[in-house]
């Protein structure tokens, strides 16, 4: 008898998680969305996104600055629909990524990566520059992009093209 009452508590909580994980998720996709707006304003006047569900998103810069010729940024958030998902994607140490693409107006002249950059080493997971498409690849948490990691990261980016890399 008090397994049915058991597995009835249990789908319950499977349940509810659901609408919490999922609205966990559209509230963040939203703050990760406005603050990645913010940040890009001076390196593009309009960017076109499409959600993914209420759990990724991609957006293009439609008409990108110097030094850019395309950006293109990705979102992804962890799995918080299902609560196995999320607590062997936590145990696993994934995080909500941010990934920007982009490509410079000009080929850059070498290879970087982030230990070139060492001011930025907290505010990107991931960052390489080189001759290869995408000229950039950028990998930010969630918490850096909410901190302001992808405006610090461009404007190094714009110094460095601006002294010779591209």
């Amino acid at each position: 008898m008090y397994e049915l009452e058991l597995i009835i508590a249990i789908s319950a909580v499977f349940v509810i998680w659901y609408f919490v994980g999922s609205y966990s998720n559209r509230r963040l996709l939203s703050l990760v969305w406005k603050s990645a707006l913010e940040q890009m304003e001076e390196y593009t006047p309009t960017i076109t996104r499409r959600e993914y569900g209420g759990s990724a998103f991609v957006a293009v810069a439609d008409k990108p600055n110097d030094p850019f010729k395309r950006i293109e940024i990705a979102f992804t958030c962890l799995p918080r629909e299902i609560l196995i998902n999320h607590l062997v994607s936590i145990a696993m140490g994934r995080k909500d990524l941010l990934t920007i693409s982009a490509d410079f107006l000009r080929e850059p002249k070498r290879e970087l990566g982030s230990r070139n950059f060492p001011d930025l080493i907290e505010s990107v997971l991931k960052m390489r520059i080189n001759n290869k498409r995408p000229n950039l690849k950028l990998i930010f948490s969630a918490d850096q992009v909410l901190r302001g990691s992808i405006k610090r990261a461009l404007d190094a980016i714009k110094v460095a093209c601006s002294s010779g890399l591209c």
